[in-house]
């Protein structure tokens, strides 16, 4: 989940995306925004994720006045460096007021990380809770179920291998890497959150959480937490 800035704009808050779109601005657009590690928003925004699944909303229609003055001021600086330091402000502000995190959400997430192929139901065991719970939980925290989570990390793994590898690999090789069942699964995954083939998408698309501690390079292959 993102909070963004549009040039001069008033901030909205972008929910958690399942379904392919493409953004488009016209040249000199200016993107300024901050965005939340999985399962951090929600204490930050006070709302559930899966309220803004698939959805983007202004900020003030989500926050208190005073919560959203301290944002909206971020928009009048003149500059995107001196945007960037504003919000950073207005964030760490916000931060005093922000709920924790969920730590059976937060140990889920890094046990999907750190278990591509895993199954959910052994993750259920593991935490001690019911497969319902975690899903309820896990949904409010995140936006959706550990399942689409565990597949949306996957897709972004993908995009991390194929934006920093140096040399050239096969599809075959990609999808395995990945945690791809086969190069058929991998297809079917990325038309699904790309809306195209990964011939066209692997040339030019980079993952957006290739600063995430939730995956790692290693000097061969990705390397898990």
């Amino acid at each position: 989940m993102d909070v963004v800035f549009v040039n001069h704009d008033a901030p909205i808050v972008v929910g958690p995306w399942t379904d392919p779109f493409t953004a488009r601005f016209p040249p000199g657009t200016t993107v300024v925004g901050a965005r939340f590690h999985p399962g951090r928003a929600t204490g930050f925004l006070h709302l559930p994720a899966s309220a803004l699944l698939n959805q983007s909303a202004a900020l003030r229609d989500i926050w208190t006045a005073s919560a959203h003055a301290r944002f909206a001021r971020v928009a009048d600086e003149a500059t995107p460096p001196t945007r960037l330091a504003a919000l950073e402000v207005a964030l760490h502000i916000c931060l005093e007021d922000a709920g924790p995190p969920d730590p059976e959400v937060n140990a889920a997430i890094h046990w999907i990380a750190s278990h591509p192929n895993g199954r959910i139901e052994h993750l259920s065991r593991w935490l001690g809770i019911s497969h319902r719970h975690l899903q309820r939980r896990f949904s409010t925290a995140v936006g959706y179920g550990p399942k689409m989570f565990q597949s949306v990390l996957r897709f972004q793994c993908l995009l991390h291998l194929a934006a920093t590898r140096s040399e050239q690999h096969s599809l075959v090789h990609l999808a395995i890497d990945a945690g791809y069942a086969d190069q058929a699964h991998m297809t079917r995954e990325v038309g699904r959150y790309s809306g195209g083939p990964p011939s066209g998408l692997l040339r030019s698309a980079q993952s957006t959480l290739r600063m995430s501690d939730l995956f790692k390079t290693g000097a061969a292959r990705l390397a898990y937490p």
